[in-house]
């Protein structure tokens, strides 16, 4: 139960703006305690749910609102980056709309860095997912504003490969290769990690479908090594370590420049009719 909240004003980014985030709430619990809150607007994508797997852009939400958590007790540092960053999905399918709440707080702090923890629930009451974020401060002051005109938004409720712009190519290893593209955008100006999140899902997905597993993402875990810049493409490279009849797990590389940027571990579980 909320007794009390406080509004943070924001200007969205083109990423919050592209995956229907809102603004970050902070508030407090019965007990006093703090909290902060975020909404995604899921109005259009919600019908699709049941046939077309959404998890990924939990990963979007995620990073979002445990991010803020812990940069929101940064003190005089100027921002924060996602060091690892795990997400997992109890409700894969069929969301009620038209929001997805995620409420969010702090386990610890250190002058380093923090780690916070979140919850997220359908417009039902449906637990879909929770979140833990581990984030490191840094001293690097956000860049200025791009006056450039950004691409056009795609249609609401569209699949979440056209929504982070991206294709799936085949090769050794299946592939999601996401383009530059400025709607993908962090505050520092790098692929917002969220994004990654979601690319490194849907590689991980399409990989496991390749072998014929037929599964819903159960768990993502993420290690971000160094920022992914938006001059060029940027690929997800997915490898299935085992497919076996209830439980398969993908390994996701992501590359830019020949250099491996963020790695991920995808655990996914039998489909549910």
């Amino acid at each position: 139960m909320s007794i009390a909240h406080e509004p943070v004003v924001i200007d969205r980014t083109a990423t919050q703006r592209l995956f229907g985030l809102g603004a970050p709430t902070r508030d407090v619990d019965d007990r006093g305690e703090p909290l902060n809150r975020m909404s995604m607007d899921i109005g259009a994508l919600a019908p699709n749910t049941a046939r077309t797997a959404y998890g990924g852009v939990l990963a979007v939400l995620l990073d979002d609102l445990l991010g803020f958590t812990v940069w929101d007790r940064r003190g005089i540092r100027d921002g924060l980056v996602t060091a690892e960053l795990s997400v997992d999905v109890v409700t894969p399918r069929r969301w009620q709309g038209p929001t997805l709440r995620a409420e969010s707080r702090l386990l610890a702090l250190t002058a380093d860095g923090g780690t916070s923890t979140a919850r997220v629930h359908d417009s039902a009451g449906t637990l879909i997912a929770t979140g833990t974020l581990w984030g490191n401060f840094v001293d690097l002051p956000a860049p200025g504003a791009d006056g450039s005109a950004l691409p056009d938004f795609p249609e609401p409720g569209v699949a979440p490969l056209d929504w982070i712009g991206g294709r799936i190519e085949d090769g050794p290893g299946v592939r999601v290769v996401v383009p530059a593209n400025p709607l993908v955008a962090n505050k520092l100006g790098f692929m917002h990690g969220g994004v990654q999140g979601c690319a490194m899902d849907l590689a991980a997905n399409a990989a496991l479908s390749r072998d014929g597993a037929d599964m819903d993402t159960a768990s993502v875990r993420i290690n971000y090594f160094r920022p992914i810049p938006l001059d060029r493409d940027t690929t997800f490279i997915a490898d299935v370590v085992r497919a076996g009849r209830s439980v398969a797990v993908a390994r996701v590389a992501g590359t830019s420049g020949g250099r491996i940027c963020v790695e991920a571990t995808v655990t996914g579980r039998r489909r549910l009719s």
